[in-house]
């Protein structure tokens, strides 16, 4: 049980701080509402499942292969970049009000693994901290242990979603106001993320 503690509070120190998966149930909470996005956010959990258990399973070769973590780096930014065009120019506000929008399970599912898919960062974010369990005593070989793991990944990540989407609810009380500006919001964070990462790579290459 000490993996999938260590799974869930992992996955709550990754997932809390604001990123690609966080900001995206934030925003669906406002606009479709709680359930919405609490679908969204499973998807999201559900691929980090596969995410938290590749990195696992593939930990050694990526900790022989440093400059694969820059790979994800640079395929992450134009991710973020095209996100940010898409949210600012082409992404449409619900014209029915937040909780009463129609919602599609599976559609809202499928986007929560779709999103997830594109948080490249997730993998070596897994393999660091697997490798780092490891060196202090704390990892055991078997696949049920990983399994844990992932286990508590899962949990992790739908906790910390679930706090976004609500704290998203409590914050904004469904203002108009807010369903007008949101989508450019997020779309200026992704920005920032998209640059940031521009940033760390130039100075690696300088």
């Amino acid at each position: 049980m000490v993996l999938f503690f260590a799974g869930v509070l992992l996955s709550l120190s990754g997932s809390l701080p604001p990123g690609l998966i966080s900001l995206s149930v934030a925003q669906t909470a406002i606009l479709r509402g709680f359930w919405a996005a609490m679908v969204l956010a499973l998807g999201a959990a559900f691929a980090e499942f596969f995410q938290a258990l590749g990195a696992v399973i593939f930990s050694d070769w990526f900790l022989m292969h440093p400059a694969a973590a820059r790979v994800f780096q640079v395929v992450a930014i134009p991710v973020f970049l095209g996100l940010a065009v898409y949210l600012w120019f082409f992404a449409k506000t619900p014209r029915m009000p937040a909780g009463e929008a129609p919602v599609a399970p599976l559609r809202q599912f499928g986007r929560g693994v779709a999103i997830s898919f594109f948080n490249l960062l997730a993998i070596p974010y897994w393999v660091i901290y697997t490798g780092w369990l490891r060196v202090n005593g704390w990892w055991t070989d078997g696949l049920l242990h990983t399994l844990l793991f992932a286990t508590g990944v899962v949990a992790g990540t739908v906790a910390a979603l679930a706090l976004y989407a609500w704290l998203a609810l409590e914050m904004t009380r469904r203002s108009d106001l807010v369903a007008r500006v949101v989508n450019r919001f997020v779309a200026l964070v992704f920005l920032g993320l998209g640059l940031k990462l521009v940033w760390e790579l130039l100075k690696i290459s300088m």
